[in-house]
């Protein structure tokens, strides 16, 4: 996970200008269509093969997709209303998008880690691992794609950061599944899809800490200008 300082966050965030808006919306678009994609298949073979661990992360990839779609919009409302200001820097749109992203990835990881409780207490009878385990592996090809694209732009935009982050906490979980897949697969710890969900979900809280301290940050200095 990658650890962000608040301390350098001033009355504006800095935007490259190299980070063109044209440039945001098409890698937004193309990490919303990997992933709403792969979201529905990973449903589908989770429910099929009884992994919470996979159904749980079907969920956070639904709340990616959510996030990217809000990330969108941000990025075209704050577009039409930056073209006529003359001054460089997220508007305030975006921030509160972030913010929203942060606090939308505590809410994903506290029902994740509920269910992962509620499984170590009636753990299931069976679990495909084999399908879990290709599934698993299938989606973190997909975030790292995400990832590879959205790196870049998330070290000086809050809104993209925002979606990065989701992702790059989803690509956790996939390596988290692909663990649990393993030891549910050579050693029938079937407990392990659970714990492992669990994991992940702090890993999620962790992620999203610093997206939501800086947004609040940044929206506190642009409202007591």
């Amino acid at each position: 996970m990658h650890h962000h300082s608040t301390s350098c966050v001033h009355h504006t965030i800095p935007v490259s200008h190299s980070s063109q808006p044209s440039r945001k919306v098409r890698l937004l678009l193309i990490a919303l269509v990997l992933i709403c994609s792969f979201a529905v298949a990973e449903l589908t073979v989770g429910l099929f093969s009884h992994s919470l661990a996979l159904l749980a992360d079907s969920g956070h990839l639904a709340s990616d997709c959510l996030a990217l779609i809000l990330a969108l919009l941000a990025s075209w409302i704050a577009q039409r209303r930056r073209s006529s200001d003359s001054v460089p820097g997220n508007h305030w749109v975006e921030v509160l998008a972030a913010l929203i992203n942060g606090l939308g990835l505590v809410a994903i990881a506290l029902w994740i880690g509920w269910e992962a409780v509620e499984r170590l207490q009636s753990p299931p009878v069976e679990i495909l691992s084999l399908p879990m385990l290709a599934t698993a592996s299938v989606g973190f090809g997909v975030n790292s794609v995400n990832i590879f694209l959205l790196h870049k732009d998330s070290h000086h935009d809050l809104n993209i950061k925002g979606a990065f982050l989701h992702i790059l906490a989803d690509a956790a979980s996939s390596i988290g599944v692909i663990l649990a897949a393993i030891a549910v697969w050579a050693l029938n710890w079937l407990w392990a899809d659970a714990v492992i969900t669990l994991f992940v979900s702090g890993l999620i809280i962790l992620s999203a800490t610093p997206l939501i301290v800086q947004s609040l940050n940044a929206l506190f200095a642009k409202f007591s200008e």
